[in-house]
């Protein structure tokens, strides 16, 4: 359910998105995120250097949940015994829960998709994820939102800081995604529609060569077992066993088990388009024809190019918002920085993640911007370029600063003065997991501060006067090149060189115990009898104390 009230003169929109309880008696009531606003960023479902108490403490009402961070090599096929949702095995019941294929913080460069499967980098390796594939996670996630299979180029590029992706390459994915599209509304609804007629018959073609290829696999195996002599059935010819399941042969193919409904589930359809405005007017335009609950823009590998400045960035944005209902929310990945956020809200845009306060925690820095005056006063740094938008807790200069991170920030760090910027250098400098936890907790706080400002500003009809004010004090965010802080390289120069030395260590002693390897000839040393258990030897008594 979505409320919007939208400024006549210009894209401004503010509103409230929220997700009706759902049958149960242990349902819970969702959150409602207030737009424009976030969803918190999670890698591996967790919210990245927050305990479960601290996301509860956080201001936003979603979470994004990426796919590929979560799937296994037995998966879809391992999620058919769940019997909860994947809010509940997160521990995120109160949060709506957005789920999507890719992780949305970094540009992703993988395979060219094709028309049966998409890449996904999971943690266990690379994996091929077909249109079947995803209906099966789907139903057995069942997030309050998802976002529909799609072919998003930008992870395609040959090399995405000079090129962009050819004109044919746009109109394939704008045609794939709305074939994709159509196909996942269906089968939400009830019907078919995974796979046509094609793609069936090439799924069948696989799945016999992949039975073909056990039945190999099986009888090379029962025939080694034989030459060897060795295991239960080794004289026993295959032909003459029992059948079981297991034997591609012999076993009868079952129907299988229906997925669980999905009907309930929120479907968002991504917009694409490339930077060809006709292009990206065409995937809005039918988009927009479609039964769908709300709209992403996914700029990221627009964002990486070189090829392109952010302001033409940005006008991409405002090409696909201006074709696309104003009922509906519009949620946009790869604009990230406070200043851009501004600029996207102006072209419609209603939701954003939090990769800039986790980058900011990545790179050991704190926030100090904000967007409307803070009440106290000196709560900031002055520069000679305006004020400061953020502090680098590896330098030096805060090691002996016993002040808090923000004057006047209520959030877990500062509240109370109990955490200095002192000791955030001394933890980041000795490695302790204390210094971003204390960090993220920080960077999203302000965050969240800085949308609530955003908001009421558009309530007051401020917003642009703010935003003027905003872009004079802080100006334009560094780009994120990647470098490491001088400190951080040595601290994790150390880190690496005690890691190899406690790997040698522990290397030396199994060998020694008789549990590894040893060189040929080489006699393990034994315990010997007179050893208690915690390998000390006895002592033996001597004659005179026997005496």
């Amino acid at each position: 359910m979505l409320t919007f009230n939208q400024q006549p003169e210009s894209g401004i929109r503010r509103g409230r998105l929220s997700i009706p309880k759902k049958d149960g008696e242990d349902s819970v009531q969702k959150r409602v995120i207030e737009t424009p606003g976030c969803l918190m960023y999670s890698a591996k479902g967790s919210v990245p250097h927050l305990t479960p108490d601290n996301v509860r403490l956080q201001d936003f009402g979603g979470v994004n949940v990426s796919m590929e961070h979560l799937l296994q090599n037995h998966h879809p096929a391992g999620l058919k015994n769940w019997d909860f949702d994947l809010a509940k095995f997160l521990h995120l019941e109160e949060f709506i829960l957005l789920c999507q294929l890719r992780d949305t913080s970094a540009f992703t460069k993988l395979a060219p998709t094709t028309d049966r499967f998409v890449t996904l980098t999971t943690f266990q390796g690379i994996r091929q994820f077909t249109l079947q594939d995803y209906f099966e996670v789907v139903s057995a996630y069942r997030p309050d939102i998802v976002i529909a299979f799609t072919d998003n180029i930008a992870e395609t590029f040959r090399d995405p800081s000079t090129v962009l992706p050819g004109k044919k390459r746009v109109q394939r994915s704008v045609d794939r995604s709305l074939k994709w599209l159509d196909q996942t509304l269906r089968v939400r609804a009830g019907g078919e529609g995974g796979q046509d007629e094609a793609e069936k018959k090439a799924s069948k073609n696989e799945s016999r060569k992949e039975q073909r290829k056990k039945a190999r696999f099986q009888q090379t195996a029962e025939t080694s077992e034989v030459e060897s002599g060795s295991g239960s059935n080794a004289t026993t010819p295959a032909s003459t066993r029992a059948a079981t399941p297991s034997d591609p042969a012999t076993t009868t193919q079952t129907k299988e088990e229906a997925p669980r409904s999905w009907a309930d589930v929120a479907v968002f359809a991504q917009v694409h388009g490339s930077d060809l405005v006709s292009e990206r007017v065409r995937s809005a335009q039918e988009t927009a024809k479609r039964d769908v609950d709300g709209f992403v823009l996914d700029v990221s590998g627009l964002v990486e190019s070189k090829s392109m400045t952010k302001n033409a960035v940005l006008n991409c944005i405002k090409v696909s918002t201006d074709h696309l209902p104003t009922d509906k929310p519009r949620l946009v990945y790869g604009i990230q920085t406070p200043e851009d956020v501004l600029k996207a809200i102006t072209m419609g845009a209603d939701l954003f993640d939090t990769s800039y306060p986790f980058h900011l925690t990545e790179d050991g820095k704190a926030s100090l911007y904000y967007f409307k005056q803070p009440a106290i006063a000196g709560s900031t740094t002055t520069t000679s370029i305006g004020e400061q938008r953020w502090i680098n807790l590896w330098d030096d200069e805060h090691g002996d600063k016993f002040v808090p991170l923000l004057d006047g920030c209520e959030c877990y760090a500062c509240k109370g003065g109990r955490h200095t910027r002192a000791y955030i250098n001394h933890l980041l400098k000795t490695h302790e997991m204390l210094a971003t936890v204390l960090l993220m907790s920080h960077n999203m706080h302000q965050y969240s501060k800085f949308f609530a400002s955003v908001r009421q500003s558009i309530e007051d009809g401020t917003f642009q006067k703010e935003s003027v004010l905003f872009n004079e004090r802080f100006g334009v965010e560094p780009d994120r090149t990647g470098e490491i802080h001088a400190a951080q390289a040595i601290v994790e120069a150390s880190l690496t060189r005690r890691a190899n030395r406690l790997e040698g260590a522990e290397e030396g002693v199994v060998e020694a115990i008789g549990l590894g390897p040893s060189p040929a000839g080489t006699p393990v040393p034994q315990k010997r009898h007179s050893e208690d258990m915690t390998g000390h030897a006895d002592k033996k008594p001597k004659p005179e104390d026997m005496a």
